[in-house]
């Protein structure tokens, strides 16, 4: 959390970068906080309001890579909304302070989701959406704090392979554990036999706390961590922490059908984001990251797959 010396600088540092459409913010009003950004409510004097998230640099992440990390989300947030789906914050620009950097968007007045089945309609046709032959994004990004690599693959399964890896690489496994993760990554294409794999538009973070919907009950998503992927991807962190009800994926299965081996799939889709909750967080996430490398392992150890 920034302390009000921090805060005062970084009024300072909006007027002075006259991100917020030349308006003097006169009000810096905290509305959340979390392990890895304080965000604002930014008022002008005209009463105009904006959206600002302040990352204090540190140990783990210096200055530049905060502005990065803004640069990042700027470029996934527009990805987003050329998609034509969800309204999507306008980004409108990154500053710097002595402690970090911060981002600036639209703001937004939120509510919790009220409509998951109009929400699991858009989310299908977001997923839809017409886009490259190939897998990736144009620039690397983070998925929370983590580095998010995005270089571009021809193949699915080669894209999802450098990105297991570089989570098991920095993963503190057990033994056993770091044995069944490199048994999953020689054994990925077993998983994808005989299914065709579109690239879709991936937010890449989709739980309860990056999707609300404004004033006019339309759905809103932000904090993206995008790339274009595997579809069944997307649901991967929506299980684990979405609280999403069953009314979401029947509208969303309704345009977008379970393909074969979707629910051998599921887990791999799970433990990438389970394993980057462990490599942030720590061990308190273990277990879980212990119990589906071995419902994965059980899997491969089946006679057949499909």
């Amino acid at each position: 959390m920034a302390n009000p010396e921090s805060t005062s600088e970084l009024v300072r540092a909006l007027n002075d970068s006259g991100l917020c459409r030349g308006d003097t913010i006169a009000l810096l009003t905290p509305i959340g906080s979390s392990k890895i950004n304080d965000t604002y409510r930014a008022k002008s004097a005209n009463g105009c309001q904006y959206f600002v998230k302040h990352h204090i640099a540190d140990a783990t992440m210096d200055q530049q890579a905060c502005i990065e990390m803004f640069e990042a989300e700027i470029a996934g947030l527009s990805a987003l909304r050329q998609t034509g789906t969800f309204r999507v914050p306008q980004p409108l620009g990154i500053g710097k302070v002595s402690d970090g950097a911060f981002l600036v968007t639209e703001f937004i007045q939120l509510q919790p989701l009220s409509d998951q089945q109009k929400f699991g309609q858009m989310l299908a046709v977001m997923h839809l959406a017409k886009g490259p032959e190939r897998f990736g994004f144009d620039i690397d990004n983070y998925i929370g704090t983590t580095p998010q690599l995005n270089g571009w693959k021809e193949s699915w399964v080669d894209f999802l392979h450098t990105r297991l890896k570089f989570q098991f690489d920095q993963a503190p496994l057990p033994e056993k554990a770091q044995r069944q993760a490199e048994q999953l990554l020689a054994n990925l294409p077993v998983f994808f036999q005989d299914t065709t794999i579109v690239p879709s538009m991936i937010h890449g973070d989709l739980w309860s706390g990056n999707c609300a919907e404004d004033e006019n009950r339309e759905p809103v998503v932000y904090d993206p961590a995008v790339y274009w992927g595997h579809n069944e991807s997307e649901l991967g962190i929506m299980r684990l922490f979405g609280r999403f009800g069953d009314e979401l994926y029947e509208a969303y299965h309704a345009h977008l059908p379970r393909a074969l081996g979707f629910d051998k799939r599921a887990p791999i889709y799970e433990l990438y984001h389970l394993v980057n909750h462990l490599n942030m967080f720590g061990v308190a996430y273990l277990d879980r990251c212990i119990r589906l490398l071995q419902i994965i392992s059980n899997l491969l150890d089946q006679d057949t797959m499909f």
